[in-house]
């Protein structure tokens, strides 16, 4: 049997999360980084995968899932990740869900997991921390447990469909051009190609999905948040947000 590690992650921090539970099986590995990988692709029954997403306002971001669309299962076993900032897991997880059923992956667990928020700084820092990744390792080893036995999930995932309505954040993402040294690092890892080709200080805010990508990319912080309608919802979500939030499972 084979691992493929499949997720959307502009942070790094989903990534972080699948890694941790792939770690749990002893099966050859590969990888499916869905910020750069926009192709139809199909499983067999032999393959495990495991899909993490980041929450973007309670949903799976759109390109994130028009992207997963594109793979198809034979009856493969799958694992559901969705990672979140301590705010909400809202309808991700169910969302999630049922993509990969009606893709034809037979869904063994599902798990809800939270990372350092990629937006507001002063949200779960430091997470996934120690007793996160001892939650993750406990639940790879129920997920290798349960595929091993064959069987499927039974848990009843929390969420409500038809799934709240996508979002478009308000916030404005600028670029310190005494700072930038025009890598073009930014404009490779936009997954909606809203940074143009010559010119890596702009962004098109109309298609930015505000994923974060090209904040964490950047080596010499030149992009960031900036703009009245972040700086005034900063504390306030921040406030909101600040009693912790833990990892929840579903077998």
């Amino acid at each position: 049997m084979k691992i493929t590690e499949i997720f959307f992650s502009p942070s790094g921090t989903t990534k972080q999360v699948v890694d941790k539970i792939a770690n749990s099986f002893e099966y050859e590995s590969e990888v499916c980084d869905l910020l750069h990988f926009s192709e139809n692709k199909e499983f067999t029954d032999d393959d495990i995968i495991i899909v993490g997403m980041p929450v973007f306002a309670g949903r799976i971001p759109e390109t994130a899932r028009d992207r997963l669309s594109k793979l198809s299962g034979n009856n493969t076993k799958a694992i559901a990740v969705a990672n979140y900032g301590n705010a909400k897991v809202g309808d991700a997880l169910l969302e999630l869900v049922n993509l990969l059923k009606e893709n034809n992956f037979d869904v063994t667990a599902a798990i809800s997991t939270v990372s350092h928020h990629s937006i507001f700084d002063g949200v779960a820092v430091g997470r996934p921390d120690s007793a996160d990744l001892e939650k993750l390792s406990e639940f790879g080893e129920k997920c290798v447990e349960k595929i091993e036995s064959g069987e499927s999930l039974q848990s009843e995932i929390p969420g409500n469909k038809p799934y709240v309505d996508h979002k478009q954040l308000p916030f404005t993402i600028s670029c310190d051009v005494d700072k930038c040294v025009f890598c073009y690092d930014c404009v490779t890892v936009c997954p909606e190609k809203a940074i143009p080709d010559d010119d890596p200080a702009a962004i098109d805010l109309d298609i930015c999905s505000r994923c974060t990508a090209c904040i964490h990319i950047c080596e010499e912080n030149a992009r960031r948040f900036t703009g009245e309608a972040f700086e005034a919802k900063k504390p306030v979500f921040e406030s909101a947000n600040s009693e912790r939030k833990e990892v929840e499972y579903y077998l």
